[in-house]
């Protein structure tokens, strides 16, 4: 069987067994997270299929995600086949005029692994230098680059960063701007919008892809775009790879299989990460959890709690006034202003960071709390991903929560060292009371455990108003 490679793996479907096409599907299909979730609430499923299947056949052809070649050649082996591949890959002429970037040993490693290999993904915590991973993969490769974020906050940083450490103008997709350039950060939410054949064209250009954030390719608009850019390098940059809806697999489909993995042990030892304190905060509120259709009449209980907020507000407020950069995190925008509000009757300059908040004005707060001129961020979920405030030495869990990825996201905010944070904690506001909330914590506080290579009961617990 022959396999034409470029953007994805196309074969003519005359020259596949159908044996082999069930076996594809079969292999390539996974539980519809969308089906799941329908079920767990109770609702009939109605359009949502049960399984997601990424084996596509139309107009005579059958195509499949360009890292599904193993998983291709395993199938095809089982009927005595041999898969020959045609590399249609895109590696442009022009070369990009870019400095040497010195690197840490694990993320040289990376890059050099990337260039013999083509693709994959790179798994490192947070504050271990993601970027810098990427940005040592354009030094090394030289080609025109596509950087995907899904913000406009982390595409900034990029712009940034490309400036000051290899001295490149990139250009911006996103927010309006239209600046392609032989280094170009794009907005997957701005190309998603382009007509088919304007994608494609642009996407044509480049050498080299890089998805930061990488563990989001299991969203349409992610793999959409992945899946038409013909780059003959892709990257994935992620700290948090495990996805807790079952797609995490999607992250070797698209980009390709693990070139480096850090733990972050590895990089404590290695002292680019601090290791933060912990501290569970029991509070008083209590609330009659008798099944699903509580859950959001719950958390809103929760957000307009005056003795949980004012037990919130008290303990933000003294680590502020000790002299600490604060962050405050809550699932709800209205949670957030009434936080932001009382910290700042508290005497403490506080400020509040959602997608309401213009791409100026985030800009500026984050600026003047990198200054040290801002004590206390309050943000929603915005915070999880690409904020990157090494001064921060204190976050505050004001929500309940218990996913996996953004619990690691919001522990690794703290673990970035700089030179005037002495000291790192986490306050963990823990609502014990509740019996379904208690268990979430529970699973945070195992997982604060693993991170930090610590027994859980070593963690810290505080009652009350402590």
């Amino acid at each position: 069987m022959r396999a034409r490679v470029d953007a994805a793996l196309t074969l003519d479907a005359r020259e596949v067994p159908p044996k082999v096409v069930e076996r594809l599907c079969r292999m390539l299909s996974f539980p519809n997270p969308a089906f799941l979730d329908r079920l767990r609430l109770g609702l009939n499923p109605g359009a949502e299929l049960e399984t997601v299947c990424f084996v596509e056949q139309r107009a005579g052809e059958l195509r499949l995600p360009r890292g599904a070649i193993h998983v291709l050649r395993r199938a095809a082996a089982q009927d005595g086949l041999i898969v020959a591949c045609e590399d249609a890959r895109v590696l442009p002429e022009e070369t990009l005029d870019v400095p040497a970037l010195g690197l840490r040993d694990y993320q040289s490693a990376a890059v050099e692994k990337l260039a013999k290999v083509t693709q994959g993904t790179v798994v490192i915590p947070c504050g271990g230098g993601k970027t810098r991973v990427g940005m040592g993969a354009i030094a090394k490769l030289r080609t025109p680059t596509l950087i995907l974020v899904h913000t406009l906050d982390l595409a900034e940083q990029w712009l940034g960063e490309l400036k000051d450490k290899l001295g490149v103008e990139a250009g911006l997709i996103g927010d309006g701007d239209e600046r392609p350039a032989p280094v170009t950060v794009a907005v997957i939410q701005a190309l998603v919008r382009w007509e088919t054949s304007k994608l494609e064209a642009f996407l044509g250009g480049f050498g080299l892809l890089i998805l930061d954030e990488a563990h989001h390719i299991a969203a349409s608009t992610f793999h959409s775009v992945v899946d038409r850019c013909p780059a003959r390098y892709r990257l994935g940059l992620t700290a948090t790879p495990d996805r807790e809806d079952g797609l995490t697999a999607l992250l070797d489909l698209f980009l390709g299989a693990p070139l480096v993995t850090v733990t972050h042990d590895e990089l404590v030892a290695a002292g680019v990460l601090t290791v933060p304190d912990i501290h569970s905060v029991e509070t008083d509120f209590t609330y009659l959890y008798t099944g699903a259709e509580d859950y959001a009449p719950m958390l809103a209980a929760v957000a307009s709690d005056p003795a949980r907020n004012a037990l919130i507000v008290d303990h933000v407020a003294r680590e502020a006034h000790a002299g600490h950069v604060c962050l405050v995190l809550s699932g709800r925008i209205d949670h957030c202003h009434t936080l932001a509000a009382a910290i700042e009757a508290e005497g403490v300059s506080a400020a509040v960071l959602t997608g309401e908040v213009k791409r100026a004005v985030r800009k500026e707060l984050l600026d003047r709390a990198r200054a040290g001129e801002l004590a206390v961020i309050v943000a929603t979920s915005l915070a999880d991903e690409g904020l990157d405030l090494p001064r921060l030495s204190r976050v505050f869990l004001a929500y309940p929560g218990r996913a996996r990825g953004r619990t690691v996201q919001r522990l690794g905010r703290l673990m970035r060292p700089h030179a005037e944070k002495t000291d790192a904690a986490l306050f963990d506001f823990v609502d014990r009371k509740v019996p379904l909330l208690r268990r979430h914590h529970l699973e945070r506080r195992k997982l604060y455990a693993e991170v930090l290579g610590v027994p859980a009961s070593k963690l810290g617990t505080r009652k009350g108003a402590a």
